[in-house]
């Protein structure tokens, strides 16, 4: 039995079920599909790019995938484990307003130092834009940021 057909351990599904909104069932089905992805049990930054890449083919998701890496891997290890995927998954689908938010402001604060600026705002506003392809109608200058940052 290799690593793609192996199951979940009982205690971590039970913790898993625990602190996540989700049922013992769909653990096992994300476990499953995260195995087959990651055959490691651990999601590197290339390994994500690859897969936002085909989420988003027309746009370019690198940026993007680097500051959900970022914000997913909790323990700041460079990896992402099935524990940390399926929490950020847990807040993402079925997490409280007030999780979402704290979710959301973890991926905008760039430098973890507490506060948001106009620079990350823009950034991740920026990135968001070239993954799904709408960038192309900006013409990026070194003062376009802070103008379009005043715009919205």
């Amino acid at each position: 039995m290799g690593l793609l057909n192996s199951k979940i351990p009982p205690k971590t599904l039970k913790d898993l079920t625990y602190i996540t909104e989700f049922t013992k069932e769909e653990i096992q089905q994300y476990y499953k599909s995260f195995r087959k992805d990651c055959p490691s049990g651990k999601l590197s930054i290339e390994e994500l790019k690859k897969l936002y890449k085909k989420r988003f083919p027309m746009g370019d998701a690198s940026f993007f995938a680097e500051h959900a890496f970022r914000t997913f891997d909790t323990n700041g290890d460079g990896t992402i484990d099935f524990r940390e995927f399926l929490c950020g998954l847990s807040v993402n689908l079925r997490g409280s307003l007030k999780e979402k938010l704290e979710w959301t402001y973890n991926m905008y604060d760039q430098d973890k130092d507490g506060a948001i600026t106009k620079t990350e705002v823009l950034e991740i506003i920026m990135v968001i834009t070239v993954m799904c392809e709408i960038a192309k109608i900006f013409i990026f200058s070194s003062d376009t940021p802070f103008l379009a940052f005043q715009l919205i």
